[in-house]
């Protein structure tokens, strides 16, 4: 199956943060240099938090290129990883109450080629994704690229395709807050939540989703463009 086929009949969501008023032109850019591909998307959501009030000019860029689409504003934006975390609750609660089935979630500093379209991909999968990996990652198996291939699951949060109706949730709303609230309390933070709470990270709530849900997986990357990364990576 092309990716076009999935593409087709899937949301682009999209999140993104505006903190000043170059962010708007910036993410213009982006939309432009990947209109071909976005305008190949059943339909678009757009997520975005805010530093300063410019709702009105965020919708006005994105309603310039998809008249349709939809705008979910965030008033508050909680930071690094919370406030990703709230975006990607917001898109999978629109689309669970709406009975949206598949959609791509992304960022809108994600470049796409148009090339991405004719990529041939398993079909029957309830998740497509691209897996994140690195010298850390590969060392924890013995920088072994059959084992990392076999074993490793690590899914980047900012491309992946996924079924939504199979979804029960991706990031549970009680443990977020409490973690939040928690690092309010710590003196110094660094922004990293990882570094104080092991495995709260945007990837592991992705990974643990999906294994939770028991759906069928697939890796963007063919095996043998795969190996060839870890290959440079080792």
């Amino acid at each position: 199956m092309k990716l076009r086929n999935l593409i087709n009949k899937s949301y682009y969501c999209s999140i993104g943060h505006i903190g000043n008023k170059d962010d708007l032109e910036l993410h213009e850019r982006y939309i432009l240099y990947n209109l071909p591909v976005l305008n190949e998307f059943k339909q678009h959501i757009i997520v975005v938090n805010y530093s300063i009030p410019y709702q009105k000019q965020n919708t006005e860029l994105w309603k310039k290129y998809f008249p349709n689409c939809i705008l979910l504003d965030l008033d508050h934006n909680r930071g690094h990883s919370f406030g990703i975390a709230d975006q990607e609750n917001a898109i999978i609660d629109y689309c669970q109450a709406h009975n949206i089935t598949w959609i791509c979630k992304t960022s809108h500093d994600v470049v796409f080629n148009q090339d991405i379209l004719s990529s041939e991909i398993e079909d029957g999968g309830d998740f497509y994704y691209m897996n994140g990996i690195g010298y850390g990652g590969m060392e924890k198996y013995d920088f072994d690229i059959d084992r990392t291939i076999r074993e490793d699951f690590y899914p980047q949060t900012n491309f992946y395709f996924i079924d939504v109706t199979k979804v029960d949730y991706l990031y549970d709303k009680t443990y977020i807050d409490e973690t939040y609230n928690y690092i309010q309390t710590l003196k110094n933070y660094n922004g990293k939540v990882w570094h104080y709470i092991k495995g709260w990270t945007c990837e592991d709530f992705l990974k643990k989703c999906v294994e939770r849900n028991n759906l069928t997986k697939y890796h963007l990357v063919p095996e043998e463009k795969y190996r060839i990364l870890l290959e440079m990576v080792a």
